[in-house]
């Protein structure tokens, strides 16, 4: 049986113990989808060149990431990294398998995000006499990313609750920190229970401020028109 009672005691009085865990796992959400977009951007955008070799490469990048566990994908990282001479902290090396993860999943809905680009603005920019990267830099790509905002907030929300992954690799995000409480007060149910209601916070408060983003960002397009 669930004790509501020590749900309550342990949330308010190891309140600060699981906040640094929050503060870690924000901190990796932020960064992952910063640099992940960054990442996906270049990769997309590589996937339409005619350069086929770097095509393929890229084609083969995403679909292995994809097709493999988070989990794998951070252990190889994090001792594999180490053990060719790469030798960094371990947050910086979790950041870096989450981004190479991330990257993969943005490089698809970039990639989707310049296809709905209607191919009457390509040819506007052609009859322009706009070169293919001006054409991409000036024309496609805001429409693209415009298309794909609400998305990368979508992975935003992904990735605070991926991340959870990382108490694996001794990482002091929410779960590994809401785990090491457990192991010490042994109600783990209760415990554990205390961090599911802060990732649902997180994620809840998150999905309401990215749809007011959404609204606003249609009422003023529409004022542009």
């Amino acid at each position: 049986m669930i004790d509501l009672t020590k749900v309550w005691t342990i949330l308010t009085t190891k309140f600060s113990t699981f906040m640094q865990g929050v503060g870690v796992t924000l901190e990796l959400a932020l960064l992952t989808v910063l640099m992940g977009s960054l990442l996906g951007l270049v990769v997309a955008v590589f996937r339409r060149t005619r350069i086929w070799p770097l095509r393929i490469l890229m084609n083969v990048y995403v679909a292995f990431i994809r097709g493999t566990p988070l989990l794998v994908q951070v252990l190889i990282v994090v001792y594999g990294l180490p053990q060719i001479g790469l030798r960094l902290p371990r947050m910086t090396l979790c950041v870096i398998a989450l981004v190479i993860n991330s990257g993969a999943y943005m490089a698809e809905l970039i990639r989707a995000g310049l296809q709905s680009v209607d191919i009457g603005q390509s040819e506007a920019a052609d009859s322009l006499g706009m070169s293919g990267t001006q054409r991409m830099l000036y024309v496609i790509l805001p429409q693209a990313i415009k298309v794909t905002l609400p998305a990368v907030g979508n992975e935003f929300i992904a990735i605070i609750k991926e991340s959870s992954v990382l108490y694996a690799v001794g990482v002091y995000e929410l779960t590994y920190q809401a785990y090491k409480l457990a192991s010490v007060n042994y109600r783990y149910l209760e415990t554990l229970l205390d961090a599911a209601l802060i990732y649902f916070v997180l994620t809840y408060a998150t999905t309401k401020l990215l749809g007011l983003l959404e609204r606003r960002m249609r009422r003023s397009e529409k004022n542009r028109e």
